[in-house]
């Protein structure tokens, strides 16, 4: 990168910065990467400036924000998430997007919570056919892997291809590890791509145990979030690849205009931060405290297995840190 450009990048970053609410100690860990990998992603997607967009799975708002910014003074940005506002820890939902609509990008932007794509067009108003005339474009940046199910991802592409959103830009983990520089970085990737399976097989087989018992485990993680006396877990559901993806918007009548392929940052560590979680003690015992059938429990131990052996292949390659598996993006349209 010219240095003409990392500087525009840094002053971007800055701005970025001075409108999320953080802890300034985890900046260089977390939140500069972060931000700088939604930066790439944009750059890829190259949406037109000024254009009106509906953000999916916009949680705390970072990819909304990043939005804001790289559109322009023009552009307006609708967040929408389905997690209640007091979701996070130590800010939440409602606390960070409350933060960012105060600062001097605040007002463009717009989120709603607790509402998933087929909620938040029903309640536009006008009762037009055609209520997603008002977005030029949706985005899904990091988000699909967050949905509760494969089912689910492609019932979004329908609400958007109903709606008449044209466009649909999204960006996910391509469940791939093609690092080429040695072998040794490779195997950087693999626990992450592991990890994924873990969370994903767990999410899929949880769904179908007994009502009770979600439950439960929900109240456990709401209480666990309030108090802060637990880490919050990373919270990977149906994980889809990109033949699911490309699947689903196809389906829906989208075909792929532009995509392609980047492996992230190596201070990028989202990856694992995820891979920590699953071959940590909480995630096994999750695993065994929910009442899977005992062949579904082994499967997803046995992948815990395999994501723990990786993550010491690494070590032995003298690699300290997991590296994010490849981001997959791809422009859709009708």
């Amino acid at each position: 990168m010219a240095i003409h450009d990392m500087a525009t990048e840094e002053a971007k970053i800055t701005t970025i910065l001075s409108c999320f609410p953080h802890d300034p100690s985890l900046e260089s860990l977390v939140y500069i990467p972060r931000f700088r990998q939604r930066l790439s992603i944009l750059s890829q997607w190259s949406i037109t400036p000024g254009s009106r967009v509906l953000d999916i799975g916009c949680g705390q708002g970072d990819s909304s924000l990043a939005l804001a910014l790289e559109l322009g003074p023009t552009c307006h940005v609708t967040g929408i998430d389905t997690a209640p506002p007091d979701y996070g820890t130590p800010i939440n939902i409602s606390q960070s997007q409350e933060k960012i609509l105060q600062s001097s990008l605040g007002n463009r932007l717009a989120f709603h919570n607790e509402v998933d794509a087929a909620t938040f067009f029903k309640r536009l108003q006008g009762g037009s056919s055609n209520k997603g005339a008002r977005f030029d474009a949706a985005t899904a940046c990091h988000s699909l892997f967050y949905f509760p199910s494969h089912a689910s991802v492609a019932s979004l592409f329908h609400e958007l291809a109903a709606a008449g959103i044209k466009k649909v830009y999204v960006a996910e983990y391509d469940h791939k590890h093609t690092l080429p520089s040695s072998f040794a970085m490779m195997t950087a990737q693999t626990p992450h791509v592991l990890a994924a399976k873990a969370q994903a097989l767990y999410y899929a087989y949880k769904a179908e145990a007994d009502v009770f018992k979600e439950k439960k485990q929900q109240q456990q993680d709401h209480v666990s979030a309030k108090t802060g006396h637990e880490e919050l877990p990373l919270n990977i559901r149906a994980a889809p690849d990109v033949e699911s993806i490309t699947r689903a918007a196809a389906e829906a009548g989208y075909k792929v205009a532009r995509q392609g392929k980047f492996t992230p940052a190596e201070d990028y560590l989202e990856g694992h931060f995820e891979t920590r979680y699953v071959r940590g003690e909480r995630f096994e015992a999750r695993v065994r405290e929910t009442g899977l059938d005992k062949e579904k429990e082994d499967e997803i131990l046995g992948v815990v297995g395999e994501v723990r052996r990786a993550y010491e292949v690494m070590e032995g390659n003298k690699v300290d840190k997991v590296r994010c598996m490849d981001v997959w993006w791809g422009e859709f349209e009708i």
